[in-house]
C-alpha cells in the first residue's frame, strides 16, 4: 500500500510585539501590532511554521468628537464709532442756531422784523432801554436785540435815568407800577418797530409826542379854568 503524502507545513508571517524581553502579543497582522504597541515597546516579525492565527479586527481608535458650539442669538453689534467732539467754537455756533427758550424762530416773526433784525442803524442812540415782560410776537431776547442794532443800550433796573420801557406780556404789576411813579415814557412792540422804521430821527419823535401831550394837557386845563364875568359899568 503507497504512502499517504504529508502535506508540505506552510509558513505565515507573525509580528510580535516586545517590551523588553517580554513578548506582549502576538499579532497576524502589522496593523494589528502597531494598534497595539505602546511607547517602549517594538515589533518583531516572525514566521510561523504550521498551525494558524487567527487575526482579531484592530479596533479603531475613535477621536473624542468635537463640542458641539453652542448655537447662540447674534448678539447686537456695538456701535463702536467714536463720536465727533464737537469744538468750543462749533458749540458755540450750533447753539446761536437755536432758538432761546420763549424766543420765536426766525422764520416765524413778520417780514419787517426780520429785516430789522438783519439790519442796523442809530435811531435809539444816546437811549436807555428797558424791556419788561415778554413781546408776545419777537419774544424777548429778539427785541433787545434791535435795541442793541440801533444803538441803544439795554438796562435792567428802572430810574429817572431811563429813556424807554419796552412793555410785552405778563409784565409784573409792582414794575409797572414804579414805571408810572417814575414818570417814564413807554411803548409796546409795535411802537418799537414804528421808532425804529421811522429813521434817525425816532428820539426826536419820542420828545415831539411828549410835547404834544402836555400841550393838549394845558390846553384842557384851560378850558377848565371858570371865565371871569365882566365889571358893569355904572
Amino acid at each position: 500500500m503507497p504512502p499517504k503524502k504529508v502535506a508540505a507545513a506552510t509558513s505565515t508571517s507573525v509580528y510580535l510585539v516586545v517590551s523588553g524581553s517580554t513578548i506582549s502579543s502576538v499579532h497576524a497582522s502589522q496593523a494589528s501590532a502597531e494598534a497595539a504597541k505602546k511607547d517602549d515597546a517594538k515589533i518583531e516579525v516572525q514566521t510561523l511554521i504550521g498551525g494558524t492565527i487567527s487575526v482579531d479586527p484592530v479596533a479603531e481608535e475613535k477621536k473624542p468628537a468635537k463640542a458641539k458650539a453652542a448655537k447662540t442669538e447674534d448678539a447686537p453689534k456695538a456701535n463702536t464709532a467714536a463720536k465727533k467732539t464737537k469744538t468750543p467754537a462749533e458749540q458755540r455756533a450750533a447753539n446761536v442756531d437755536k432758538p432761546k427758550k420763549g424766543q420765536p424762530a426766525d422764520k416765524d416773526l413778520p417780514e419787517n422784523v426780520r429785516s430789522l433784525l438783519n439790519g442796523k442803524g442809530n435811531q435809539l442812540k444816546g437811549m436807555a432801554i428797558i424791556v419788561t415782560g415778554v413781546p408776545p410776537v419777537m419774544g424777548r431776547a429778539n427785541t433787545e436785540k434791535l435795541v442793541v442794532l440801533y444803538g441803544g443800550k439795554v438796562s435792567k433796573s428802572l430810574s429817572k435815568n431811563t429813556s424807554l420801557v419796552v412793555i410785552g406780556n405778563e409784565a409784573g404789576p409792582t414794575k409797572l407800577e414804579k414805571i408810572e411813579d417814575l414818570g417814564l415814557k413807554t411803548v409796546d412792540e409795535d411802537g418799537l418797530v414804528a421808532l425804529l422804521e421811522g429813521g434817525a430821527g425816532s428820539k426826536h419823535a419820542l420828545d415831539d409826542e411828549d410835547d404834544e401831550d402836555e400841550d393838549e394837557e394845558e390846553e384842557e386845563e384851560e378850558e377848565e379854568k371858570p371865565k371871569k364875568g365882566k365889571k358893569q359899568k355904572k
